[in-house]
């Protein structure tokens, strides 16, 4: 991923993504590009994709640049986290998935590596944004709902009955979209 800035965005900083175009998922941008469709409600605590070039070999993602790293970071190097703080963090990752579940969409990939942190220059205030929409799939398009059923995602983060396999466990996590 590289920070570039692109002349004909309102943003004066993206990130690019590169990768080669067997790799890229016209069903993930799709589904991602459905939690971006109307920039008025968009929530701010998603990583917005903004546009996708493909070339002969790669294709070239354009998302909201995100400047402080990850709460991967964050909880790696700040051993005691202040629980006002932790309030925060977790009331805007929730409100991050209510709005991603409110389309009919399950992220199936939340992690720390997936939160990025933004601080709007001269705000003072830092946003969490979800992002990496690589395991997400619209639950909509689904009727016998096999997408929420499967097991996807990083196995460390994964809920204990996706985990297990628990063949007695109908409803799995995340599946009550």
């Amino acid at each position: 991923v590289f920070l570039v800035h692109h002349p004909d965005l309102e943003e004066e900083f993206v990130a690019a993504k590169v990768i080669m175009n067997e790799d890229f998922d016209m069903n993930e941008w799709n589904t991602a590009g459905i939690l971006s469709q109307d920039r008025s409600q968009i929530s701010p605590f998603i990583v917005r994709n903004i546009l996708a070039k493909q070339f002969d070999k790669m294709t070239v993602i354009l998302m909201e640049y995100s400047n402080l790293g990850t709460l991967f970071d964050l909880i790696k190097t700040q051993k005691d986290i202040p629980i006002p703080m932790i309030r925060v963090i977790m009331r805007q990752i929730l409100q991050g998935l209510s709005y991603i579940h409110s389309k009919g969409i399950i992220h199936r990939d939340i992690k720390g590596g997936n939160i990025l942190m933004h601080s709007p220059t001269g705000s003072g205030r830092v946003i969490l944004k979800i992002a990496d929409f690589g395991e997400m799939k619209n639950a909509q398009n689904d009727p016998q709902k096999s997408l929420i059923m499967s097991q996807r995602g990083t196995n460390a983060y994964m809920a204990p009955d996706l985990f297990l396999a628990n063949a007695n466990n109908v409803t799995k996590a995340d599946s009550k979209v």
